[in-house]
């Protein structure tokens, strides 16, 4: 069982350890700062065996009715956008993975890793959430989109956990992180279950999977993915700030 966990949450329901989250992401802190081609950081067994194991059971396999699937030249085989129905019939473990990735203590940790003190979580999972890709698919190399237009804030960090029950290397799905001039492939970062990846956002921070999965029938690439933002401050936002005011 993963120390990040409390003893007493370790079963049906769990919380992370805030305190060793953060210390954590102070470890961790240095590595991400100086990370090629840009910031990110690679994170092994988050939530341990055990705990990983039950979340990827919980996974929605291929025939979820809530699946919506795209296929195109930029990405295939792809399933997502169960949050657009309240990630109706999700089991209750991989809800308990989505709650705890807007929370508290991860949130902090991010702030301890990233060095942000200002992100602000995204309880919609506006395009992110848990993505599937079916054998064959595949997602070309991308910059992410870069604003939440409907409450005005800058995308400024992303984090992939993965949760596919078992994956071969062989089978490929290697997340790959390409220079700023797309001239190469820097870094390459298999899909294994409870690897979490967390990134910089940037708009030449170049990434995906572009090859063909070569997994076999009834695999899937399965990852569950989050946004954190930060509002665009000013030199006065603050100037008029005051706490509670009290009738007389």
């Amino acid at each position: 069982m993963s120390t990040l966990i409390r003893p007493e949450l370790a079963h049906e329901s769990w919380s992370f350890d805030r305190a060793a989250l953060t210390a954590l992401g102070r470890a961790h802190a240095g590595a991400y700062h100086a990370a090629a081609p840009w910031p990110h950081a690679v994170i092994d067994g988050l939530l341990g065996d055990a705990r990983s194991a039950v979340i990827a059971d919980a996974f929605p396999p291929a025939s979820h009715p809530g699946w919506k699937r795209r296929d195109y030249a930029e990405q295939s085989g792809r399933l997502g956008q169960l949050q657009r129905g309240n990630f109706e019939d999700v089991a209750v473990p991989l809800r308990h993975l989505l709650a705890a990735l807007t929370g508290m203590a991860f949130v902090d940790f991010l702030a301890a890793l990233t060095g942000r003190r200002d992100l602000i979580t995204d309880p919609h999972f506006t395009g992110t959430g848990p993505i599937a890709t079916l054998p064959g698919g595949h997602l070309a190399i991308h910059a992410d989109f870069n604003r939440d237009s409907a409450r005005h804030l800058d995308r400024v960090v992303s984090v992939l956990y993965y949760v596919s029950r078992a994956w071969d290397v062989a089978w490929g799905g290697e997340l790959e992180l390409w220079d700023r001039a797309r001239t190469r492939c820097e870094t390459r970062i298999a899909p294994l279950r409870d690897r979490l990846v967390v990134m910089a956002y940037g708009e030449d921070h170049w990434h995906g999977h572009p090859a063909p999965l070569r997994c076999p029938d009834g695999a899937l690439r399965a990852v569950v993915a989050a946004s954190y933002y930060a509002a665009r401050a000013h030199d006065d936002d603050d100037a008029h700030a005051h706490g509670a005011r009290w009738a007389p």
